[in-house]
């Protein structure tokens, strides 16, 4: 069940997100995620209506994309939106977006960006084309990015060409988890998600401000911060799912004082009061809501 505050923060960020798109207002890929997770979840009228003129504002601006950041964005969504869409333009611009990426696979030394490129091909490979034609390689580049920049117990280097360099940073750490709970669903390889575990925990023992219940990054500004917190909610609510399964806890080894579910809300609390200050970056706090939401319910 819904709690009002997050049911209220929902409806919010539904309302604006639909005003962006009604009124021709620039929006993100996660913005346009958020709004068909709502109509998944809600199919209400009103939201398939928005998401049709989303959509294809979404082809145009994939295609002005600058950054592997933004190109793994797009991606993201026209995975997600390839399981309910039947518009050849989606597959069309995953099947570019991905040969964009890939095309960097090998190059990229940002850490956080590699593996967010990563995840966003792990995904639609799953989604979009035959898991065969993808999967494998985004795994390789996945373990290249890890075997540079990880050090047990030190978390992960921001460059992949220079591990003994500066490490430790938030969205490295958030975003390699992420890839890699992804690369498990797709391989069930089980040391991936405990590898995640691991980082994750690194960041909470490095990075957690215990006043504020939330993560901090020195480097990132404030709009940033939220929204790598918001992404760092949702790998928490993946382990705190995986942790609530007991084949993963007989196979696995974890720590049993983890309440990745606990974390979650508390980063969910702490963005409470000043999510609606962040425009249409708050629609990473509403995909971070649905995420907590629907480990309640499977709880």
């Amino acid at each position: 069940m819904i709690s009002d505050v997050n049911r209220a923060a929902i409806e919010w960020i539904t309302d604006m997100v639909v005003g962006l798109i009604e009124r021709g207002d620039p929006f993100d890929a996660e913005a346009l995620r958020f709004l068909l997770r709502r109509y998944c979840a809600t199919d209400r009228a009103d939201l398939r209506d928005a998401l049709e003129p989303g959509l294809t504002n979404a082809l145009r601006c994939q295609a002005a994309a600058a950054t592997i950041g933004e190109r793994a964005a797009w991606l993201t969504l026209f995975a997600e939106a390839a399981v309910v869409s039947d518009d050849d333009r989606v597959q069309a611009a995953g099947a570019d977006l991905i040969g964009a990426l890939r095309q960097e696979w090998g190059r990229v030394d940002d850490v956080g960006t590699g593996a967010a490129a990563v995840d966003a091909c792990l995904l639609a490979g799953g989604r979009m084309l035959d898991a065969q034609t993808i999967v494998p390689d985004a795994i390789d580049e996945l373990e290249r990015i890890v075997a540079a920049s990880y050090r047990p117990g030190r978390g992960l280097a921001r460059s992949v060409s220079d591990p003994g360099g500066g490490r430790g940073a938030l969205a490295d750490l958030v975003f390699t988890s992420s890839a890699l709970l992804t690369a498990f669903d797709l391989s069930g390889r089980l040391p991936y998600p405990m590898l995640a575990d691991e980082l994750m925990q690194f960041a909470r023992e490095t990075l957690w401000d215990e006043k504020w219940g939330a993560f901090r990054d020195p480097a990132g500004d404030s709009q940033r911060v939220f929204a790598v917190n918001c992404s760092a909610a949702r790998v928490l609510c993946r382990l705190a799912a995986l942790h609530g399964r007991s084949d993963y806890r007989a196979a696995a080894v974890i720590r049993s004082d983890a309440d990745y579910a606990a974390d979650a809300a508390r980063i969910l609390r702490s963005q409470l009061e000043t999510y609606r200050g962040h425009g249409v970056t708050a629609a990473s706090y509403g995909l971070a809501l649905l995420a907590y939401e629907e480990i309640l319910e499977g709880g």
